[in-house]
């Protein structure tokens, strides 16, 4: 691209081409009073130094604005700080780069509290209501029974935990139920007294029993004084221990 030659300028101290220096008015004090006819030319030449000027400033601000200045610069990159070079320590050595320490890991965050609920009082219901109760409440339970007869069956006598404690739900809480207590036992017979033994019969005397142990026997109705007596007519066998045959026939007592 062309550009206009830009016109020399001209200092201000260096009179024009023609121009008189002692005819400006401010070479000299105070102007001549007999040269104000020519203010008009002066006038005129300044307006075209004027103009000049004005031309040669915008050929100049043209000329920048449309001149190629080439590609753009290409910014400069600061490099990012790196691990520092470990030091030279000449040839054949160099001391080791030590591997950075690892981060600690974060801490975990805690874990939220569960959600506690309070035992209800269980004491006096039934079996059926303090579980039903304890599932109310997220609760389990677990059943023992005792035998007494101080407390309706089928009742809560005592609870563990107690009633007001804070747990955690699906906690089993244990209760104690009374049942019937099973009747006494009945009391024992007392033993009858031992019979007495059978008394031995003598064979001397069939179809009745004489015990072969008493002093002697009579009959009955008799003059004998005893001390045992026995009615007759028995049967009597030899050898007749207690004389009861008399007559030898076989037959005592026959007469009482």
């Amino acid at each position: 691209m062309s550009t206009s030659p830009t016109p020399p300028t001209r200092h201000w101290d260096t009179p024009a081409p023609g121009h008189d220096p002692t005819r400006h008015w401010g070479t000299s004090p105070t102007p001549p009073g007999p040269k104000r006819k020519r203010r008009g030319p002066i006038l005129l030449a300044a307006a075209i130094g004027l103009a000049l000027l004005v031309a040669t400033a915008t050929g100049v601000v043209a000329n920048d604005a449309t001149l190629d200045k080439g590609p753009a610069p290409t910014p400069t990159t600061t490099p990012s700080p790196g691990p520092a070079d470990p030091p030279d320590d000449g040839p054949g050595g160099g001391s080791e780069v030590p591997e950075p320490a690892p981060e600690p890991e974060p801490a975990p965050a805690p874990e939220p509290e569960p959600a506690t609920v309070e035992v209800p009082e269980l004491s006096g219901i039934t079996r059926a209501g303090a579980k039903q109760l304890l599932a109310d409440y997220g609760l389990k339970a677990t059943i023992r029974y005792r035998s007494t007869d101080q407390y309706p069956a089928g009742t809560v006598i005592s609870q563990s935990p107690k009633a007001g404690a804070l747990v955690v739900p699906e906690i089993t809480v244990s209760l104690v139920v009374a049942k019937t207590p099973p009747p006494p036992a009945p009391a024992p017979e007392p033993p009858s007294p031992p019979s007495p033994p059978a008394p031995s019969c003598a064979p001397s005397y069939p179809g009745v029993c004489l015990d072969p142990a008493v002093e002697d026997y009579d009959c009955a109705g008799g003059s004998g004084n005893g001390p045992a007596y026995v009615e007759g007519p028995i049967r009597v066998r030899p050898p007749d221990p207690f004389d009861l045959d008399r007559e030898g026939d076989g037959v005592g007592c026959e007469n009482g």
